[in-house]
């Protein structure tokens, strides 16, 4: 009987891992395939030319260079945010702190990204600060959606090296506020703060329904103009793809690395 349940489970893993490996599979195919309309698989195996088409289009090109630096500041401003109000929350000894830092948490699950981006819209809609169709509205989305997944890992990363416990051994020796800040939380809190600023870029870099909402014809992110490549070449489309592709599973593997090294200390 155990032996039947063992390989029922070893059965629906294999398809559950075929189920999400085949259409990643399959782009990465039709990325160096000539042509693909119709068929299961590209036709015409074996050509880099739609890769060196993406890299000489402007739109691709500055869609990327967007996507990059709003990726990047907004792991900046998530680290700037989400340092001192986890540390804040975490020596508070205030009910309601934590029960808000509980609710921020899972504020992407609770408030679907359309309802962000129309509250954006009517706020910075205005004649005083018309920001809509700018990058920095795009930046600001992304900060109020990826935040909660820079506060968790911290959040978790501070409890597992009891910090109450490491601040009193250094008062007693004599730290300073700024030493005890700089030479003992910091290099801590560095695993949970590496894998946060991971997920945080990854989920900048492929996020759509802010950006598509949010961005203008010049400032599009690397993910819309994605999906429009879609309307005029296949290969075109899949190199733009795969590259996305590759970029977020370098990202998880090393999420999933600086995990385990936060939670085994």
């Amino acid at each position: 009987m155990e032996k039947v349940q063992k390989i029922f489970k070893i059965f629906f893993l294999g398809c559950f891992l075929l189920f999400i490996l085949i259409p990643i599979l399959l782009l990465a195919l039709g990325s160096f395939g000539e042509i693909w309309y119709g068929t299961i698989l590209p036709q015409g195996l074996f050509t880099l030319k739609w890769y060196k088409i993406l890299f000489k289009e402007i739109m691709y090109i500055r869609s990327m260079k967007i996507s990059l630096l709003v990726g990047t500041l907004a792991v900046v401003g998530n680290i700037v945010i989400g340092v001192p109000a986890v540390f804040a929350i975490y020596n508070s000894t205030s009910i309601f702190l934590k029960k808000f830092l509980d609710m921020v948490i899972i504020l992407p699950i609770a408030i679907p990204p359309l309802v962000i981006a129309t509250g954006l819209i009517q706020f910075y809609n205005q004649e005083w600060i018309h920001l809509t169709g700018t990058w920095q509205i795009v930046l600001f989305s992304h900060l109020i959606f990826t935040l909660p997944f820079m506060i968790e890992p911290i959040h978790a990363n501070l409890k597992l090296i009891d910090w109450k416990l490491l601040d009193e051994a250094a008062e007693s020796l004599g730290a300073s506020f700024i030493y005890k800040i700089r030479r003992i939380l910091i290099p801590n809190l560095l695993p949970g703060i590496l894998s946060g600023a991971l997920m945080v870029f990854t989920m900048s870099l492929g996020e759509f329904q802010l950006a598509v909402m949010l961005s203008g014809f010049r400032t599009q992110t690397y993910p819309v103009v994605l999906f429009q490549a879609f309307s005029r070449e296949t290969g075109f489309a899949c190199s733009a793809t795969t590259i996305l592709i590759a970029v977020s599973i370098f990202s998880l593997l090393g999420i999933m690395r600086l995990l385990r090294i936060t939670r085994t200390g």
